[in-house]
């Protein structure tokens, strides 16, 4: 069996998903999601199991299991190594690739983000199929989704509210400026004849004060909030083309986004740290444009 301790948000744990499904596919055997990082108090922004919005049917509970290895990963960490061998995988980074995973076997517990599209390119399709939307769209947002359809859309994410508020992501992240959005922009005009822009954010009113869309249509998507956020990757994911902001969430809405000629426009700073910055050539897919 595979056993994945999931964690984070949304994003996050759809790549822990692909990952560990990817796995359990090449070991012939069954995934189980441990869910004791999503039940225990933590300072940080609380989360909550939000697999459940496609049609993924794995059995998941938390365990003592994961309670121990949770609190044991600093000292696995040091000893990674020998802990593989115990059937116990863990990342360096989230978003370096680890060679490891293509010959582990056995019984093995995954710990960590494991954000890299190389543990699952093999099956993509499957992990595309496995990431449909269950529930149909609202009348709102079916609205949307129809202009989206019809025009030369593209999703613009602005990421701001954790990653300023939450002390932790705040050390970690950096908040994509205003002019990020002006290059990503003025490189999709070039490429996209009459663009129509779908701004989704948490903070409108950031939007509209500092990214300049000129003449083109633009439509601020606002109301999809709480347990109906991940409506907002729903959409993004049916536009043709995707500008991305340094989050987990608007990398799926753009890997999910089946349009063959899709430019997506990706940060080329991610973390404050500038060493893990250099690792985003292998967490972005091959045609995707850094800037």
């Amino acid at each position: 069996m595979v056993t994945i301790l999931l964690s984070g948000g949304l994003g996050n744990q759809m790549f822990q998903y692909a990952a560990a499904k990817a796995l359990a596919k090449r070991l012939d055997t069954h995934l189980f999601f441990d869910l004791y990082n999503l039940t225990k108090k933590t300072k940080t922004t609380t989360r909550s199991y939000e697999l459940d919005i496609f049609n993924i049917d794995v059995s998941c509970k938390s365990t003592i299991k994961g309670k121990i290895l949770i609190k044991g990963r600093p000292f696995i960490q040091k000893h990674r190594v020998a802990f593989q061998h115990l059937g116990f995988l863990t990342d360096t980074y989230a978003l370096l690739y680890e060679s490891v995973f293509r010959s582990i076997k056995g019984n093995i517990t995954m710990s960590g983000y494991f954000q890299s599209e190389r543990y699952f390119e093999n099956i993509k399709a499957e992990i595309q199929n496995d990431f449909e939307f269950k529930i149909q769209l609202d009348d709102k947002n079916k609205d949307i989704a129809d202009q989206i359809i019809n025009t030369q859309s593209v999703a613009i994410h602005i990421r701001r509210g954790d990653y300023i508020t939450d002390k932790n992501a705040n050390q970690n992240f950096t908040v994509c400026n205003a002019e990020y959005y002006r290059k990503a922009i003025s490189y999709i005009k070039e490429k996209i004849p009459q663009p129509s822009f779908y701004i989704f954010s948490e903070d409108m009113e950031w939007a509209k004060n500092n990214i300049d869309l000129g003449n083109h249509p633009s439509s601020y998507i606002n109301w999809n909030k709480g347990k109906d956020s991940y409506r907002d990757m729903q959409l993004m994911s049916l536009c043709k083309h995707n500008v991305i902001a340094n989050s987990s969430f608007s990398w799926w809405a753009a890997w999910l986004n089946k349009n063959i000629e899709k430019i997506v426009v990706a940060p080329s700073i991610w973390f404050k740290d500038e060493d893990k910055n250099k690792l985003l050539d292998d967490f972005y897919p091959s045609g995707w444009t850094k800037i």
